[in-house]
């Protein structure tokens, strides 16, 4: 867990790790007959990836956006692989479960609850663009799939003592990374396959919060609520997710100045993932040098 934490010297260590993975993906998409791969950065603040250990064929593209879209400029692309997701707010015995924020207890679409695969798959969908590609642990592939049954699948064991048994833990990180190439190549190989998520509006959303103080304090816009439940309607996921967005990263006297506030924490969340950051812990874990990248970034 310490790993997701934005900023420790946990995390700096897991973006070694997380770099390490991304570049697995980057070289099966390539190898699927991709002509173009950018990775886009969207855990927390949006800059966990080393840019440079990244396959230097892939582009990077760290931090959010407010337009075009949430990722950015979205018009050269065809596919997302998503690595490295997690399950649902709510989710019991999963490791970090959240949807989008870690405020919420559960995020329900129409009386369904849902998992960020549900939410951004079925944003970008809108867009065009479909999910073809999901890794993170057995129970977040599961919930992926209800809602992505197309996409190619690697399911990662989160156990901490998979990675503290010295070459075990070595072999099992080569193997995985293996299945990472295989599939993400598959997916790019099979891109006629996949579909791109559209949720048929209306569509109704309702937010619940761990706490009711933390609804209180969210809720800026007023969106009606009934103790820790903030709900909201949406003609499709483009309004509904910018609504969530208001309800998460901008209140309402901020709104107007959206941009330039994404703009100004992208930068400073650059220098500090870069520049400021602490030096690596790897606590207990079995060490394993990231492979020198060649010039196929293989």
């Amino acid at each position: 867990m310490r790993q997701c934490r934005t900023g420790t010297s946990q995390w700096q260590y897991g973006r070694e790790c997380l770099t390490a993975d991304v570049n697995a993906v980057v070289a099966g998409a390539f190898g699927g007959g991709a002509a173009k791969v950018t990775v886009k950065d969207t855990h927390d603040t949006g800059f966990n990836c080393l840019p440079g250990r990244l396959d230097h064929r892939a582009g990077y593209v760290g931090g959010h956006f407010t337009r075009p879209t949430f990722y950015g400029d979205l018009s050269d692309y065809d596919l997302v692989l998503y690595t490295a997701i997690h399950a649902a707010s709510g989710t019991p015995d999963a490791f970090f479960p959240h949807t989008h924020y870690g405020i919420f207890a559960e995020v329900l679409i129409n009386g369904r609850r849902v998992c960020e695969m549900d939410v951004y798959g079925a944003y970008l969908g809108e867009f065009g663009v479909p999910v073809g590609f999901v890794s993170g642990e057995d129970v977040a592939v599961r919930q992926a799939m209800e809602c992505l049954p197309w996409a190619k699948l690697v399911e990662v064991d989160k156990r901490k003592e998979t990675y503290t048994s010295g070459a075990a833990s070595i072999d099992y990180l080569k193997q995985g990374r293996a299945r990472l190439r295989e599939q993400a190549a598959s997916a790019v190989r099979c891109l006629d396959e996949m579909k791109p998520l559209v949720l048929p509006g209306p569509l109704h959303f309702e937010a619940v919060f761990r706490t009711e103080e933390l609804a209180v304090k969210y809720n800026t816009w007023d969106f009606p609520r009934t103790g820790t439940r903030v709900e909201w309607d949406a003609a499709d996921m483009i309004e509904g997710f910018d609504l969530l967005n208001k309800l998460t990263f901008y209140p309402k006297r901020i709104y107007p100045f959206r941009g330039l506030f994404t703009a100004a924490m992208r930068t400073s969340c650059r220098i500090k993932a870069n520049w400021l950051a602490p030096r690596p812990d790897r606590e207990d874990a079995a060490v394993i040098e990231l492979e020198q990248i060649d010039e196929r970034g293989c």
